[in-house]
């Protein structure tokens, strides 16, 4: 039998003498990013909807959305910008990726879907901009979205 050790157990019990276990990778805190937006046309593929930021050195735990039926059409996608200081890549799908915002409203959680995305305990080393860009039109002419980014930085 063979005994392994996950990389912070590494750094605080194996290693003499003890290594920093990184802020945030253990007895952080949880913050939330709360962000909303109602409105009041239909949403087209070429609009981008501005959310909260993401702050440098922020590991993402979760992001929670919820929606408005939007119509007979639509999906979105939610992710993030590239960093303004480099260090960041963009990633259009990062939370989400054709998010189905038709026929229903929806109330989602990131850790609920069945393949993880690529947002999903990703710690940024740059603040980043959240975005929610449809990748179908919605037909609704009114309604409502809220995101919440659970993540932990100190």
């Amino acid at each position: 039998m063979s005994d392994f050790y996950g990389v912070n157990y590494t750094k605080s019990n194996v290693n003499v003498p003890a290594d920093k276990v990184d802020n945030g990778e253990f007895g952080g805190l949880v913050r939330v990013a709360y962000d909303s937006y109602t409105f009041s046309a239909i949403i087209a593929t070429t609009d981008v909807l501005y959310m909260t930021k993401i702050p440098k050195g922020a590991r993402v735990l979760d992001v929670v959305v919820k929606c408005s039926d939007l119509g007979t059409t639509g999906a979105l996608n939610i992710g993030w910008q590239a960093s303004v200081v480099s260090g960041e890549s963009a990633s259009a799908t990062g939370f989400f990726a054709a998010l189905d915002v038709n026929a229903a409203a929806i109330g989602k959680r990131m850790t609920a879907e069945t393949a993880p995305s690529a947002g999903l305990h990703k710690s940024f080393s740059q603040e980043v901009q959240v975005v929610v860009v449809p990748s179908a039109i919605t037909t609704a002419t009114s309604g409502s979205i809220s995101i919440a980014v659970e993540y932990v930085i100190d």
